[in-house]
């Protein structure tokens, strides 16, 4: 282990090593054939770091998959996640701030929770801020700055651990423009309600010199404000700043035997967002839904984070190419937020019966109404102060060949991967005075101080074997994770060591040149963190599917029956997911069978010689049920009979997009129905019965190209103003953002 972490060591200081000697690199001119290295590469190297690529054609892939190309990104210029995905088959949201600051997102049937259990990758690297430790995705990039957004459930999944139980999510970053296009940058500016602002801007190129090889470089920053769309009963901001810097250089080397590129990138980003986990009672909210509570004017979240990635690719020869990847990612966060009282009860107690007894006079106090009069009434403030690392290497072999008479793509991959949390919460109490808080004078006290660290190897290899009329896919995943946790309040440290083996299998027939049919096993996997009690399983699941895919010119439809067989679900107490007891405590929720239909259609009709009218449909139906009685304190299951349904899954939710499409312009309504969802499984818990209230939205937008440079836009979100009541998670009803206005133009150059 000692040897492992001076690795790590060593790793750090060649990554900052890289930074410091980047800038001393030279430029080149093309090869002999006339032909530049990174022409040549450039696409292999965007297709290695896509989970799509050209190796695995959406018409035949062996699996479930879904791409938000730049063009759709583009057209609803959405700077929140759940709104991208919310047109993707198969994947379930859970709104918290209107904004999508912190994601929830599940596929088939895996829990939203801060989109733990579910592989989140930006350019093929995993991106929460401690993927094994402590996955919960606090960190998440702006949207503005991607170019694809690529979904994936099924057998190929067990490429992109270690959650492999729903499927994987790859974000890919702005590319550096080829030596076959010329430099280009875009400036792109908005304004909206709420005081709403965005700035984006970037610039590619490349410099080819005589001797060594050809430079290219990409700079890209991008800031988004809002004062927020909630109202405290004190006044004040509950807006968001976000700040995002990316560089990138390519490196072709000239002289050499082989096709080469190198390419190290590097990111800043920090947010401070004006947020709470503090709701509103269900009878405040039917009132006044952006309503937010004077306890919470102090809640503030302050975070920072640090990407550093070392690339290479090497084409061995028209068959064989590696890909390796160092990559270092810091993430440091403050979230100073309310918590509770100075008591044992709850806050969803308090704000379930806000009505009754102590609760009506806690309330008072929550509001501003009356100030603290007793111990009790005190208001426990926790700054809860996080620092995360994650950093590896891996490498991956692609090969394609021929092989018992079919066309054969073999992938191998192995990582060697280090993440850690170190936590440190501290509580202090604050009073209620004239609306404003006020120091109680109680000395700070520590109220979690615990270091978790995660240690994995992980390889995998994957086979496609391509007939003609068949194409199969097979592949196994081995991971090795050691996790250490050490709790410093009580001096106490695990030290807990898991090799897991995950197959998959897909295959994909023909039928005719239109028409195909899939089907796909792999075994899904989540790990413990560590620190967790000996009698907590990791979770586990074979997922199956089988479906139909058509594909005709202006036609593209696909339509896929999924069944994911649990033979352990767990749940994690964390304060987002409206947990108050040991954070970070998993629990089994034992057998779970969830079973669904997603099916999405894309067609196009033709209006006129310049005019069409694109059309896109997604839709998911989903049952999911526990099979086994049981008692849980998880604050989502309580006392859980078989038959009961998982939380926060709609059974049935719609996506359709209708536009108009002209050379010079484009407009589009986008709609979403969502059912409402339980907000518990079982009795005997809180929120016992309550549900989510349905959802059904509309979004417009528009753009017109003024001149080939210039590009003016429009958007506006949430048509009808609906405010549902989408969460009562983590403490009290929360809504999703109001109607949003939005203009902005775009200049490239």
């Amino acid at each position: 282990m000692t040897l492992v972490k001076k690795s790590f060591s060593s790793l750090a200081q060649a990554l900052v090593w890289a930074l410091s000697a980047s800038s001393t690199i030279a430029f080149a001119d093309q090869h002999a054939d006339g032909k530049s290295a990174d022409e040549k590469t450039v696409d292999k190297q965007v297709e290695v770091i896509s989970i799509f690529g050209q190796r695995n054609q959406l018409e035949t892939a062996t699996g479930s998959a879904f791409i938000v190309d730049q063009q759709a990104l583009e057209q609803f210029e959405f700077d929140d996640i759940h709104r991208v995905l919310q047109s993707v088959p198969g994947v379930y949201l859970r709104e918290e701030d209107g904004y999508g600051l912190r994601p929830n997102i599940g596929l088939r049937g895996a829990t939203t929770e801060r989109s733990s259990k579910v592989a989140l990758m930006e350019d093929g690297i995993l991106i929460a801020p401690a993927p094994y430790a402590a996955p919960a995705a606090y960190y998440f990039p702006l949207m503005s700055r991607m170019s694809q957004v690529e979904v994936f459930k099924g057998p190929s999944a067990i490429k992109y651990g270690p959650n492999t139980v729903g499927g994987a999510i790859n974000m890919l970053s702005r590319q550096i423009v080829s030596t076959a296009e010329p430099a280009q940058g875009q400036l792109d500016l908005a304004y909206g309600e709420d005081n709403y602002q965005k700035a984006h801007g970037y610039y590619s190129g490349h410099h080819q010199a005589t001797d060594l090889g050809t430079f290219g470089y990409l700079v890209e920053a991008l800031t988004i404000n809002s004062d927020g769309f909630k109202e405290l009963d004190t006044g004040g901001n509950t807006g968001f700043h976000k700040n995002e810097f990316l560089a990138k250089v390519n490196f072709a080397p000239k002289n050499s035997d082989y096709y080469q590129l190198w390419q190290f990138k590097l990111g800043y980003s920090e947010e401070v967002s004006h947020e709470s986990y503090l709701g509103l009672s269900d009878g405040d909210f039917q009132k006044t839904p952006y309503r937010r509570y004077a306890a919470s004017q102090n809640d503030k979240m302050d975070w920072e984070h640090y990407q550093f990635q070392l690339s290479h690719y090497i084409e061995l020869d028209g068959n064989t190419s590696i890909y390796t990847q160092a990559y270092r990612r810091d993430f440091d966060r403050d979230w100073d937020k309310f918590n509770n009282f100075n008591t044992n009860r709850s806050m969803q107690t308090i704000l379930s019966s806000p009505d009754t007894g102590l609760n009506a006079l806690f309330m008072e106090v929550l509001t501003g109404q009356r100030d603290s009069l007793t111990a009790q009434e005190n208001l426990i403030f926790t700054l809860n102060d996080r620092q995360y690392y994650s950093q590896g290497i891996e490498s991956k072999l692609l090969w394609d060949g021929r092989w018992l008479n079919a066309d054969l793509a073999l992938d191998i991959g192995l990582r060697l991967h280090q993440d850690q949390v170190d936590r440190h919460h501290r509580a202090d109490q604050y009073l209620m005075r004239n609306q404003q808080l006020e120091l109680a004078g109680v000395a700070q006290q520590t109220a979690i101080e615990n270091k978790d660290t995660a240690t994995a190897i992980a390889s995998y290899i994957n086979a496609n074997l391509d007939f003609g009329d068949v194409n199969v896919t097979a592949g196994l995943r081995v991971e090795h994770i050691n996790g250490e946790a050490k709790d410093k309040l009580i001096g106490t440290e695990t030290d807990v060591t898991d090799t897991v083996v995950l197959p998959g299998f897909g295959v994909f027939y023909r039928i005719n040149e239109q028409l195909g049919a899939l089907f796909g096993v792999n075994k899904g996997y989540v790990p413990n963190s560590p620190g967790q009690e000996t009698n907590i399983d990791p979770e586990e699941s074979w997922n199956y599917e089988f479906g139909l895919r058509y594909s005709d010119n202006g036609l593209q439809a696909q339509m896929i029956g999924f069944f994911n067989d649990y033979t352990n679900l767990k749940g994690t107490c964390t304060f987002s997911s409206g947990c108050d007891q040991t954070l970070d405590q998993e629990f089994n929720g034992g057998a779970v069978e969830v079973f669904g239909i997603e099916a999405n259609l894309n067609t196009e009709f033709v209006l006129s010689q310049s005019l069409t009218m694109p059309i896109s449909i997604a839709y998911t139906y989903t049952d999911a049920e526990f099979q086994n009685e049981f008692q849980s304190y998880f604050s989502q299951w309580g006392h859980v009979q078989a038959g009961d349904p998982l939380p926060y899954l709609p059974e049935n939710q719609l996506s359709i997009e209708i536009a108009l499409a002209h050379e010079n312009w484009r407009a589009a309504l986008l709609f979403k129905h969502l059912d409402a969802m339980p907000e518990a499984a079982g009795y005997g818990t809180e929120l016992e019965g309550m549900m989510t209230e349905q959802l059904q939205q509309l979004d417009f937008s528009a753009w017109y190209q003024v001149y080939p440079e210039l590009k003016a836009y429009f958007k506006l979100d949430n048509v009808t103003d609906e405010a549902a009541l989408v969460s009562r998670r983590p403490f009290g009803a929360r809504s999703g953002k109001p109607r949003q206005a939005m203009v902005g133009v775009k200049y490239s150059f």
